[in-house]
């Protein structure tokens, strides 16, 4: 017993035999499993644990620096697939085949004596019933762990295991061993100390023992293998365990988990298998929790992989268009009954809408003690300027002053001219809001000063209240610049650093938007509430997690980069602009490469050697970056914050141009996003009212996506020249995320088009004012196209004409007006996000 207690050197070394085991079951056997089914290849359970055992003898096989000698395996690791299981430790490795089922691996290392064990369970395409089973094992495991404190009998986890199960799920307690683990010592299974109900020895601080936790031979109905897809069908029996090596604490404190690898279920399940559309549609009614959401997605990212067989989807049109009318159908009902209360609101919110005066002196007497009698004078602090009228000095702010000119002086004096801004003028770029609403305001019941002249026989006094007046128009329009900047700005909460453990950390990241310059690099950490970039010139940004509403993970496959991506709930000051998007990269290969004018061989040894470099190169980085979104999840979980990472499936995307250049949009759960380019483009699903198609001809190569959103004060967003190859799969997308679209041959003006809706009450209802029928909703869109299409469908070949190239030489000029049209209402935008 008194050997059972291990010292401080001894709990180092099953420490640093932990991290190896761990490393080993990452780096090796994952590895080898993932590529196995990438790349469809067979392998043996021999071959796999031979490779690891291999390992396990020399770590440095996967980057681990060591003395050689220091680590040998405990036993010959245990790969066990296919409907074969057994979870004893004396179990055995067969030759046969790894099966894409249930996969369990069992391996130890042992250092300088000392021996860390671990065992995981991976599951291939499973069905319900097996993630169900799995749940409960995770239960179960934490029950253990929770009796595991010092001074508790051994025995006490069996007895708990065993009353948790048949108080919880009775008809698994035959599939549970007898045995729960064991002690861990200088011999890797220390007979004394077995999990057991028999064993009455004590916990104390500084035992370790390896808890193993697991069903055999659960069963498998073929009720519940009745979606099943790949070899997970051909079951009958299957087995699951998990077990790890933990370390007694001291009083009350839960046991440490010294072998750190995730048993989360999205950790520990693939899905390598298609399935069909019903198989992934959720029913109506059923909601579905984000990491439901995010499992059923990665099965339907595979659906669009053929682009040529776009015209041919599982469901048919038909069934399409039925599903649309009924969202849309949908869509109308829940409109109707938010438009009344959303009208008086806005009316509500309209009436109390409240205009600040301009209330810079109370009275005459706080005037500026040095104001001249007869002389233009500028009040800098006050933002005030005083010109004389009939002898009495007059003050006007600034903001009213909409330029100041001086003329071409003559041989006897000087001038200075004053405009003001007054009713019935064209808008101007440089008035302030504040002002335009005072003008509106008083514009009916005031009288304005639209223009003075002054003029004076000693030029430097003119010239010099005209410099002024420049100078203080120009720090107010800056002030009012920075003010409508910061309008929106949430103060953030202060940043909390880790001090008691390892700080997740990544350098050499380029962040964009840039601090200053031309590129900004530094290193991101991850702290207890949020995350704090320092830039090489110490500049510091600080993201909290409570105001990350998106994080994306995008690996580099196609691109030059690969990066984390966060959209914020609210923006944050990045230098001196604010940003709702905050982005960390590293670049693979340079965005511009200088070719040589002499031409390459494909069998040049440099380039091939270069190539595979390259390949290298953004695999390690897709893994350095994968690892740190997880550490960044641990972090933020342990810390009760909420932070899950979302990757774009590429299966899904289409090019399109939502700025400048033609680009790969990609969605995700929740949103459609192109990280790649700048400005960034994210558009959140939920915040989309409706998708309209336009230019959706025969003739046509391309067509443009308009994304309107709830917000109908902002103007919709468009997505030019997509491919027409393409829309069939949208659409079909689009339906799966339960969203109305409609498609037409013209482009609108949308910014008409958005007045004339904003301005109609009635417009989700199915008559007008008068009584008379319309197009409810977004219909409108999709009966004119229906008529227009229509009329085409009667003008068949026979009917041609010589008049008819005159009427298509039209059109095409027509065709032309309207994308000029498009253009101007489009604009430029800097940065697109909603």
């Amino acid at each position: 017993m008194a050997l059972s207690v291990k010292d401080g050197h001894a709990l180092a070394t099953f420490r640093k035999a932990a991290v190896v085991t761990h490393k080993i079951l990452k780096h090796s056997f994952v590895r080898l499993l993932e590529d196995a089914f990438d790349q469809a290849k067979s392998i043996t359970h021999e071959e796999i644990a031979t490779h690891v055992d291999e390992c396990c003898e020399h770590p440095s096989k996967v980057n681990i620096k060591s003395p050689q000698g220091h680590y040998e395996s405990c036993y010959f690791p245990i790969v066990q697939s296919g409907g074969k299981y057994d979870i004893r430790p004396s179990a055995s490795t067969n030759g046969e085949t790894l099966s894409d089922d249930v996969i369990i691996i069992s391996l130890g290392v042992r250092y300088n004596f000392h021996c860390a064990n671990m065992a995981r369970t991976f599951f291939v395409d499973p069905v319900e019933s097996v993630r169900l089973n799995y749940s409960i094992l995770l239960e179960l495991r934490r029950e253990c762990l929770a009796v595991m404190l010092a001074g508790r009998c051994v025995g006490s986890v069996a007895e708990t295991a065993n009353r948790f199960i048949r108080q919880r799920c009775p008809h698994l307690l035959k599939f549970l061993p007898k045995n729960f683990g064991f002690g861990l010592g200088l011999d890797f299974r220390e007979s004394s100390l077995i999990m057991n109900a028999k064993n009455q020895r004590k916990f104390a601080q500084n035992m370790v023992f390896n808890l193993a936790i697991g069903f055999h031979d659960l069963e498998l109905t073929d009720m519940q293998k009745a979606d099943a897809q790949g070899s997970i069908r051909k079951l009958s029996k299957y087995s699951m365990l998990i077990a790890d090596t933990v370390l007694i604490q001291s009083g009350d404190e839960p046991p440490d988990i010294v072998t750190k690898h995730s048993v989360e279920w999205k950790d520990v399940s693939y899905f390598i298998n298609e399935k069909n559309d019903k198989d992934i549609m959720p029913p109506q009614g059923k909601h579905y929790t984000p990491e439901q959401v995010e499992s059923q997605s990665a099965i339907m990212s595979s659906r669009l992989r053929e682009r040529s067989k776009a015209c041919a989807p599982d469901r048919s049109s038909l069934a399409r268009n039925e599903k649309q009318a009924e969202l849309m159908q949908q869509k109308l009902s829940v409109k109707r009954s938010e438009k009344s209360s959303a009208w008086s609101q806005q009316g509500q919110l309209s009436s109390r809408a409240d205009i600040l005066e301009v209330d810079v002196y109370q009275s005459a007497g706080e005037y500026p003690r040095d104001l001249p009698s007869s002389e233009v004078y500028v009040d800098m602090q006050g933002q005030v300027l005083f010109a004389p009228i009939n002898g009495s000095q007059v003050p006007f702010h600034i903001s009213m002053i909409k330029n100041a000119v001086q003329p071409d002086p003559d041989r006897t004096a000087t001038y200075l001219r004053l405009n003001f801004f007054t009713p019935g003028q064209t808008a101007s770029k440089d008035i302030a809001p504040a002002t335009s609403k005072l003008i509106e305001q008083h514009g009916h019941n005031s009288m304005f000063i639209k223009e003075m002249l002054y003029r004076s026989r000693e030029s430097q006094r003119l010239t010099a209240a005209h410099r002024m007046i420049q100078e203080l128009r120009k720090r107010f329009r800056q002030h009012a610049a920075k003010a409508a900047e910061e309008a929106d700005l949430i103060p953030q909460e202060k940043l909390v650093k880790m001090r008691d453990q390892r700080i997740p950390r990544m350098a050499d990241l380029t962040m964009r938007p840039f601090i200053s310059g031309k590129k900004t690099t530094g290193t991101l950490e991850a702290h207890t509430n949020g995350l704090r970039f320092t830039s090489k010139k110490h500049e510091i940004v600080d993201i909290m997690y409570g105001n990350i509403k998106h994080s994306l993970f995008q690996p580099c496959e196609n691109e030059v980069m690969v990066l984390i991506h966060f959209y914020l709930k609210n923006p944050v000051l990045v230098g001196r602009k604010k940003s709702q998007n905050v982005q960390f990269l590293t670049e693979v290969v340079d965005a511009s490469v200088a070719l040589d004018s002499a031409r390459r061989s494909m069998y040049d040894p440099d380039e091939l050697d270069e190539e595979q470099r390259e390949r290298q190169l953004r695999k390690k980085l897709n893994e350095m970056f994968k690892e740190f979104c997880k550490k960044m999840e641990r972090v933020a979980k342990h810390h009760r914050f909420h932070l899950e990472f979302d990757i774009p499936y590429r299966d899904l995307g289409f090019h399109g141009v939502p700025n400048r250049e033609m680009v790969l949009i990609q969605p995700t759960v929740r949103c459609l996003v192109n990280l790649t380019e700048t400005p960034f483009f994210l558009v959140e699903l939920d915040r989309v009212e409706h998708i309209h198609f336009e230019r959706c001809t025969f003739r046509s190569k391309n067509f443009d996506m308009i994304i309107i959103l709830q917000n109908f004060d902002v103007l919709p967003l468009s997505i030019n020249a997509v491919p027409m190859n393409e829309l069939d799969a949208i659409q079909e997308w689009l339906t799966d995320c339960s969203i109305t679209y409609t498609a037409g041959q013209a482009s609108m003006s949308w910014k008409s088009v958005m007045n004339l809706v904003k301005g109609d009450p009635r417009f989700y209802e199915e008559t007008d004012e008068h009584g008379e029928s319309k197009p409810a909703g977004w219909q409108f869109l999709q009966a004119d196209d229906n008529h227009d299409g229509n009329e085409e469908e009667d003008d068949g070949d026979e009917d041609y004409s010589a008049g008819d190239d005159d009427d298509e030489d039209e059109d095409e000029e027509d065709e032309d007006e309207e994308e000029d049209d498009e253009e101007d209402v489009n604009g430029d935008d800097d940065e697109v996000g909603v």
